[in-house]
């Protein structure tokens, strides 16, 4: 290095430049510089990849510089293989364009908690019939304009808005949706306490603090959503991965960062209809049981890159009756008391008492497995009589295969159970939806994949 030193000029210098040294095992190795802004963010990783010939190599990160970057010290923490190998601290001076104007304050945590509760809405999913059957939330952006996951709207005939106040209000409209990015905006018969705004930053990145309400049985609490990676699918698109797991009522909620914006919206399924963890289960199954255990402290949320340009004012609302003569929702899941334990499984043996049993629970299969069974243990406090069927549908909603309804008698204290077969060799690899019926009403779901 012909100039070394530990002191810049973000008005003089064009950039800065980290080298270092390392004495290591031979063979490729993955070195990361995160650059860490006076504020202690990550606002820029450099990366590269070497294979090293000899246990001692050399390189470098570079971090180009202009008269906007902030003064004050600069830490570049260093990673090799993702294990922390060093840091390094700098000092950035006379960028004159950081003192123009003084900088936005972030919220206090009680400041953006009251603004996300005063936008927060608490949205129910309607039967035909006006049965609730699932909570998510959801948040306005505008007078008569609420934000929300497709999943707070897949299969609803109806859905019932709860605002913080306390007053509800019902609408079957939507103003625009995709099903596979997840995100709707729902044309509401009402006017907003608080609506949101969309974040003027171009893009989340990893690193930043963000926040978001977490729905639980005793109420909301503001919990930390930190972003702390991000993925994309070919289908879904952009995910953003917050540092905290998600219940099933904070879906649809919004992403908000320190200043009380929202960055994206909470949920992210990667598969319609499907939970988004139990995908990823699916996608990143490595054989290792333990490997999902991460899963349980991670959620995902779609970023604002890919959510329209908001309010939708000229929209012309389309009822959620249309949404699913378009094909586009799954069947609401009723779930039926008459259901014991069920599993999709590669075979059904019988133990010494001759009752049938699922052999192994599984949602990964191969082709060269031929097919699958779903098993069913029935219950029953009365007797009864039902009838009870299976479909099977690809990723977009389309339905494969059905089988014709099996009769099932049930009695107190009999035991009582069915399986039904499908085949797997004629099937693409990819991922499968299968639901079971009873008396013509989807009562259990499962996603799997086919692998070849």
């Amino acid at each position: 290095m012909d100039d070394a030193r530990s002191l810049f000029s973000a008005g003089t210098d064009s950039k800065v430049i980290v080298y270092f040294e390392w004495d290591g095992p031979l063979g490729l190795h993955h070195f990361e510089g995160l650059w860490k802004s006076p504020e202690g963010k990550i606002v820029l990783i450099s990366d590269f990849r070497y294979e090293a010939k000899s246990p001692h190599c050399s390189g470098y990160w570079t971090m180009l510089l202009s008269e906007g970057t902030p003064s004050g010290e600069w830490t570049l923490e260093a990673r090799i293989d993702g294990e922390p190998a060093g840091a390094l601290s700098f000092v950035i001076t006379g960028s004159p364009l950081a003192h123009a104007t003084p900088p936005r304050q972030p919220l206090s945590v009680a400041d953006l908690y009251r603004k996300a509760m005063d936008a927060t809405v608490i949205i129910e999913k309607l039967t035909a019939d006006g049965t609730p059957v699932e909570k998510s939330t959801g948040f306005w952006i505008a007078d008569g304009q609420i934000l929300t996951s497709f999943e707070s709207i897949d299969g609803a005939a109806a859905l019932r808005i709860s605002q913080s106040a306390g007053s509800q209000i019902k609408t079957d409209r939507v103003l625009a949706w995709n099903r596979w990015q997840d995100w709707a905006v729902l044309k509401v018969d009402g006017n907003a306490k608080a609506s949101l705004k969309r974040s003027t930053n171009a893009a989340a990145n990893v690193g930043d603090r963000c926040v978001f309400l977490e729905w639980g049985a005793v109420g909301a609490k503001l919990t930390d959503g930190s972003i702390s990676g991000t993925n994309s699918f070919p289908r879904a698109g952009s995910r953003l991965l917050v540092s905290s797991g998600v219940s099933s009522q904070s879906i649809g909620g919004a992403l908000l960062d320190e200043f009380g914006n929202y960055v994206g919206v909470i949920g992210g399924s990667i598969v319609p209809s499907a939970n988004p963890i139990r995908i990823l289960y699916l996608l990143n199954d490595s054989g290792n049981p333990n490997a999902t255990l991460d899963f349980d402290t991670t959620g995902l949320a779609v970023p604002n890159s890919l959510l329209p340009d908001l309010p939708l004012n000229a929209a012309v609302p389309t009822s959620l009756a249309e949404v699913s003569n378009r094909g586009e929702f799954a069947p609401l899941v009723v779930k039926s008391n008459s259901i014991q334990y069920m599993s999709v499984t590669s075979a059904v043996g019988r133990d010494s008492g001759n009752i049938p049993l699922p052999r192994n629970s599984k949602q990964i299969f191969s082709k060269r497995d031929n097919k699958a069974a779903v098993y069913v243990n029935w219950q029953s406090s009365v007797k009864e009589r039902i009838a009870c069927s299976l479909r099977f549908f690809s990723a977009d909603n389309k339905m494969i295969t059905t089988s014709k309804p099996q009769q099932v008698s049930l009695a107190p204290g009999k035991y009582a159970s069915s399986t039904r077969d499908f085949p797997l060799a004629p099937l693409s690899p990819g991922i499968y939806r299968v639901d079971l019926l009873i008396n013509d009403k989807t009562s259990w779901r499962e996603f799997i994949r086919v692998t070849e």
